[in-house]
């Protein structure tokens, strides 16, 4: 139990994340722990590497990184054996990184994540399935889903909030504001029509203003939110709403709790998964039945 796995996106922020687990390994070193650093990618990772358990998993990189790492080990190893996991927020939004409070910002991050790897603090957070995969934080369908998609269209290499503007007017200028039917535990909760849906474990979404604003990570629990959209006024006033908090009292707006939730549209709709492209509608989204352990500071 004291192997430390790293698992780092080498160009997160730029370059720095594979100097980072390179330190965190050294430091890992120096507290008589065994760090293994790994930069491939997760969805390409081999189980013969993983024979031992891990006393935790460092994952350096955003959100879409920590999700892939997430699924990866789950599938390989059993939600029993998955390690505690330590968040280094390395990405655009990093909204696990928010959500556990956790910030690494200073000259001694590795100091500070060793660190908390032997205090052992850990939360247990709900994990749920969208179409089979994995995510820990918020589905999106409809338009919000389409900028996921067209930024992944675009894109060349790492990013920042400034690399949404293109994709965001290429989205909103192509959006046809279709209809969709949001299905949850076996009951119809916003019957055949134009709009957009939010379904997660987490309040925080974006630059952080809450979508979910009920939401627990560890309930058991998924909050559901759909939103009336049929054109770019309805937009912008849902965002000016819910920048404020008060979307959820809007007319027409659902919002719900449960297990399991199924989206259905006339057309293919986008979607994303933890701010990642998650292909199109239909969607099925199911809480599983287990947890995952997060290790937080002592102060978070």
């Amino acid at each position: 139990m004291n192997e430390v796995w790293i698992f780092a996106n080498p160009i997160a922020g730029r370059g720095k994340g594979e100097r980072l687990a390179k330190r965190i390994a050294a430091r890992a070193s120096e507290a008589n722990l065994n760090p293994i650093v790994i930069f491939d990618r997760a969805d390409t990772l081999d189980a013969a590497r993983f024979k031992h358990d891990a006393r935790a998993a460092v994952v350096i990189g955003g959100d879409g990184t920590l999700r892939t790492v997430c699924d990866a080990l789950v599938t390989i190893l059993g939600p029993e054996r998955v390690p505690p996991i330590v968040v280094v927020p390395m990405g655009t939004a990093n909204l696990m990184g928010r959500h556990l409070d956790v910030d690494w910002r200073d000259k001694n991050v590795e100091e500070r994540v060793v660190a908390a790897i032997l205090a052992n603090r850990t939360v247990q957070l709900d994990v749920a399935k969208a179409n089979e995969k994995l995510f820990l934080l918020m589905v999106g369908v409809g338009i919000d889903a389409q900028i996921v998609h067209e930024l992944d269209r675009v894109r060349s290499g790492p990013i920042d909030l400034t690399s949404y503007i293109l994709p965001a007017a290429l989205a909103l200028q192509a959006y046809q504001y279709p209809s969709i039917e949001v299905t949850v535990d076996d009951r119809t909760v916003f019957p055949m029509g134009p709009g957009m849906a939010f379904v997660g474990n987490v309040p925080e979404y974006g630059t952080g203003f809450p979508v979910l604003t009920q939401a627990r990570s560890d309930d058991g629990l998924l909050d559901i939110c759909v939103l009336p959209i049929r054109s770019y006024q309805e937009i912008l006033k849902m965002g000016l709403l819910a920048l404020a908090g008060e979307h959820t009292e809007a007319e027409g707006v659902v919002y719900v709790k449960g297990k399991h939730v199924r989206i259905d549209a006339l057309e293919q709709v986008p979607v994303q998964i933890d701010g990642d492209p998650g292909g199109h509608t239909p969607l099925v989204i199911d809480l599983l039945p287990f947890h995952l352990p997060f290790i937080v500071p002592p102060k978070a």
